[in-house]
């Protein structure tokens, strides 16, 4: 695979594989559909030149960055959360206060066979699906941008971990994984509020949770936090919405 680009800016070197467009596969998110993403693999990247591609509708997994290219479609749209002037509204509060014993602590990004074995249940009870340890590794242990993990935990019990990229003006979301013996704690949404809230500590104004897709439930909770802006694919630019 040739190279598109090799850009030096001082600190850290940006190397980018030329972007290629996938095979059409089965549509995750709508029936009857095929989904089709162009992708490109890169390495070495900081904030700064993270946030213009998350900012243009891209996401990531480990190095491999991708974003959906279906004919005719366009229904995955980018969400971004207005880190800096969210509230949470009453229920929101509510599983905060439910989660008031609820351990969290930010680490590294680095191989944990807790974390994986977290992750391996997620995949099989929430989503029927099969993974590995050198998939897991792939995906959430090696990064093209800065990237660290959230855990919590109850009465020292791992239940939920948090996969987060690090741009120059907001947080992206990754992956949240979390035990399903634990869902009475509301850990998606707990997840969310407090990633928002992270990024607002470090001084960003975004939080980036990935595509909302209009008539996939699964997805719907992605616009509960206000408020919020969505990417138009065409004009390329955001428009702020309220929930």
């Amino acid at each position: 695979m040739a190279l598109l680009k090799k850009i030096d800016y001082g600190w850290s070197m940006i190397v980018i594989r030329e972007k290629k467009k996938a095979k059409p596969v089965k549509c995750p998110y709508l029936p009857g559909r095929l989904f089709t993403q162009e992708f490109f693999l890169a390495w070495s990247m900081g904030e700064e030149e993270f946030a213009s591609l998350v900012a243009s509708g891209w996401r990531k997994f480990g190095f491999y960055f991708f974003r959906p290219v279906c004919p005719g479609c366009g229904k995955c749209l980018p969400v971004r959360v207005m880190a800096d002037k969210y509230t949470p509204t009453k229920s929101q509060r509510r599983i905060l206060r439910k989660n008031s014993n609820t351990d969290i602590q930010i680490t590294s990004n680095t191989f944990s066979e807790e974390r994986y074995l977290i992750y391996k249940k997620h995949s099989s009870v929430r989503f029927g699906q099969k993974t590995s340890r050198e998939r897991y590794i792939q995906d959430f242990c090696t990064s093209a941008a800065p990237s660290f993990i959230m855990e919590y935990r109850s009465g020292g019990a791992l239940f939920g971990t948090g996969y987060l990229d690090s741009a120059s003006d907001g947080l992206s979301s990754v992956y949240f994984a979390f035990d399903p013996d634990f869902s009475y704690l509301t850990p998606g949404i707990l997840s969310c509020m407090i990633e928002i809230d992270t990024a607002r500590t470090l001084g960003k104004k975004y939080y980036y949770p990935g595509y909302y897709v209009k008539g996939n439930s699964s997805m719907d909770y992605k616009t509960r936090f206000s408020p919020y802006e969505i990417y138009n694919w065409e004009d390329k630019k955001w428009t702020a919405l309220q929930a």
